[in-house]
């Protein structure tokens, strides 16, 4: 977003959120029970409070709750977050990430210093950052047979006992080359971080804009990851015999793929808003869980 359309939002302060947790985590849920009245003590709405995860289900009047808040809150890790920003789907409600322990890089609040920071963020002491979101089209035949969103990455990858694949790649209809591989991974600048880092992908700074294509365990050396700009289009082709091939959304939502399926990946129009504390290091974020020197 634009600096001026990022004051105009901050100028709105909250008036009512939704608390998010992770299901069956109870420093989860005793956080967000300690949360929920600090909010209240503030005169601000909690408009929702619900777990989110495999299990939970949300009624249609829940959704709209959601999507009518000023801000969620999400107790957990980044894989919260990425379930929350599938179900608001694209929509202007930021996100404040609180980091209940585990290895996370978009849950920005730690737990440490929980109400210290979030009495910054409700003072109106935040930054917003837009994150680009992945379409995925599934083409069968020539037929559109399921559409994705996510906000981390897209995965085609074997199963446990499924051999070697073959994947055309073809960018902006331009056919460039058949990798032989365990898998394809495309991720986001904010997805840089998560399995196409452990493929030995490159790592994008969140906000930028850009696609990152990386093959799993390619068997030849030469083919590496690309890094290309965010109004490219990539397909992938499922060129052999595809048992047990599936795509994988944000390491969350799984679909069957079969021989000569065409998943077709572009940046989303729909945007997820992470909101940052004020003099917030990135790099210190990397140097902390990466353990660098």
């Amino acid at each position: 977003m634009k600096k001026q359309e990022v004051l105009l939002w901050k100028s709105k302060m909250f008036k009512n959120v939704s608390i998010l947790y992770k299901e069956n985590d109870n420093l989860a849920i005793q956080t967000a029970l300690e949360l929920q009245d600090w909010i209240k003590e503030k005169g601000i709405e909690c408009m929702l409070f619900h777990s989110v995860g495999e299990f939970s289900t949300f009624t249609h009047s829940e959704i709209e709750t959601i999507r009518n808040s000023d801000a969620i809150l999400a107790l957990g890790g980044d894989g919260t977050i990425l379930s929350i920003s599938r179900l608001i789907g694209g929509r202007k409600i930021p996100i404040i990430g609180i980091n209940m322990g585990s290895l996370g890089f978009i849950t920005e609040v730690p737990k440490t210093n929980l109400f210290t920071t979030l009495e910054q963020i409700f003072s109106g002491n935040y930054e917003i950052e837009e994150r680009s979101m992945l379409h995925a089209t599934v083409f069968r035949d020539k037929q559109i047979v399921s559409q994705y969103l996510g906000l981390n990455d897209l995965v085609i990858g074997k199963g446990i006992l499924a051999k070697v694949t073959n994947f055309d790649l073809i960018i902006n209809e331009t056919y460039v080359s058949t990798i032989k591989a365990d898998g394809i991974i495309i991720s986001t600048p904010t997805g840089s971080t998560a399995y196409n880092l452990s493929a030995g992908g490159p790592i994008l700074y969140p906000t930028l804009k850009g696609l990152v294509f990386t093959p799993i365990c390619p068997h030849t050396l030469s083919v590496r990851p690309l890094v290309l700009p965010d109004e490219f289009i990539i397909d992938i082709v499922i060129s052999s015999q595809a048992k047990d091939v599936f795509l994988t959304i944000d390491g969350q939502i799984g679909f069957p793929l079969k021989k000569h399926d065409q998943i077709r990946c572009k940046i989303a129009e729909e945007k997820t808003y992470i909101i940052a504390p004020l003099g917030r290091d990135y790099f210190k974020i990397l140097r902390e869980k990466l353990r660098w020197g």
